[in-house]
């Protein structure tokens, strides 16, 4: 069982299952799209850096809104994760990964089992390999 938590532009969580069956996911919005909706859906708030602050409480506004950024979607992965292990894989064990351009923030967090930052790059090269084998034994 493998839970991959695909954090770009959206924060996505896909399951699957241990034969590789793909069971379904779950989208939510990503780090960048949070921090570029404050910034533009408010009059004085800063667009600011993505990173993993020192402490939780800000005591500046970017230093606010990078914790709050951090630590909400901290706390929506460990969420995330320990609801989709109950419902989806029934408290089986399950590897959860971590990829995509802010995955590498919460690697020091105990969220993910590995960080893979392409996965989907490894995927795309599988896929083509694949293809290019059938297109070689099918003619």
């Amino acid at each position: 069982n493998v839970l991959v938590v695909d954090m770009g532009t959206a924060t996505t969580f896909c399951a699957i299952a241990k034969d590789k069956t793909y069971l379904g996911g779950v989208i939510q919005v990503g780090m960048r799209l949070a921090m570029d909706a404050l910034q533009g859906g408010t009059a004085k708030l800063p667009s600011v850096e993505i990173v993993r602050p020192d402490k939780m409480l800000g005591e500046s506004t970017k230093s606010s809104i990078q914790s709050g950024l951090y630590y909400g979607q901290l706390a929506l992965i460990e969420a995330m994760i320990t609801k989709l292990k109950q419902e989806v894989f029934q408290d089986e064990a399950m590897a959860v990964v971590g990829t995509g351009g802010f995955a590498h923030i919460f690697s020091d967090d105990g969220v993910f089992d590995c960080v893979i930052p392409n996965l989907v790059l490894f995927g795309l090269r599988d896929a083509y390999w694949l293809n290019q084998t059938q297109k070689v034994t099918n003619g």
